[in-house]
């Protein structure tokens, strides 16, 4: 695909998801024929949208394409479709993020092994320095367990990937399986209406759905209530798919041991919310996919695209 005219506006409140001067080096070494502009803010942006061909941007809303008539394409490192609407009429191209598993999966992995390997304790006695060495017996390793994803889009596949290697079983749960039996990661794939059988035996549950009315909701108090006495769950999608006093419930009374939770129903998490005083939970606060590598990621995938249309 040939660009003559690129736009950008990836301002960010986070800085590792902002561009940087090092990033606008590459594009233009790369695209050296593309006259590339970048926004200093949203009306900047819409005044230059009506020349780009070519746009790469945080936001992007439905009313704003009628005045891209030149537009053919728009690139967001967004996965979800929260920010960024796809074209009504179809006209343009709009192409998310899909390269963050490789950042997620390690933020989730280091759940995991806080979990597994008792980090929360060392920490504690680090700093009581107790000597307590006799205290980790209980510790289990991720060959021996099994790992439930539920969610089996881009995300999933990558964190199944990881946690393959480290030999754990996998098991994920998809709306439609179709075309993915032969995953050389997975060694079961069931949809939705199975997961229940699957949740006994389950010794890590990883939720990375997308938000929206589809998923609202969907892991009730009697998915909970099905769960391995001593499981852990975690969530990196979005917060709507189960209800918050159900998770606490779990948590206080069984059948959970933990949760590592970086999406929340609300967010920021209420001070209020009885989450944060937990001691078998785990909060990050939606950074799992915060790294320094972030755009730089974002870039290889979408010159990829480019050199494939």
């Amino acid at each position: 695909m040939k660009i003559n005219n690129l736009l950008i506006h990836l301002h960010n409140s986070v800085d590792a998801f902002t561009l940087k001067p090092r990033h606008l080096d590459l594009i233009g070494g790369l695209l050296p024929d593309t006259r590339i502009t970048v926004a200093e803010g949203n009306r900047d942006f819409l005044e230059k949208l009506p020349e780009a061909d070519c746009v790469l941007a945080w936001v992007f809303k439905p009313a704003w394409y009628e005045g891209a008539v030149k537009l053919k394409a728009l690139f967001t490192p967004a996965a979800g479709h929260d920010w960024v609407a796809a074209d009504p009429t179809g006209r343009v191209r709009t192409f998310y993020g899909r390269f963050h598993g490789r950042i997620m999966r390690e933020s989730l992995l280091a759940m995991m092994l806080h979990f597994n390997r008792q980090v929360g304790k060392s920490l504690e006695d680090q700093k009581n320095r107790v000597w307590g060495r006799l205290d980790y017996n209980e510790n289990v390793a991720l060959f021996s367990q099994r790992v439930l994803i539920v969610g089996f889009g881009s995300l999933g596949q990558s964190i199944a990937g990881l946690l393959k290697a480290f030999g754990a079983k996998i098991t994920a749960v998809k709306r439609d399986t179709a075309g993915f039996e032969d995953n050389p990661d997975v060694d079961r794939m069931i949809t939705f209406d199975r997961l229940e059988e699957e949740l006994p035996y389950a010794d890590h549950v990883v939720f990375v759905l997308p938000g929206g009315a589809e998923t609202d909701g969907i892991f009730t108090s009697r998915h909970f209530s099905s769960m391995k006495p001593g499981a852990y769950l975690y969530n990196l999608g979005r917060g709507n798919c189960y209800r918050e006093e159900d998770l606490v419930r779990a948590l206080n009374d069984g059948p959970l041991a933990g949760a590592g939770l970086d999406v929340f129903a609300d967010e920021p998490l209420g001070d209020t919310s009885p989450l944060w005083k937990l001691p078998n939970v785990l909060i990050t606060p939606h950074s799992s996919a915060i790294s320094r590598e972030y755009i730089d990621l974002f870039i290889q995938e979408w010159l990829g695209i480019l050199r494939r249309l």
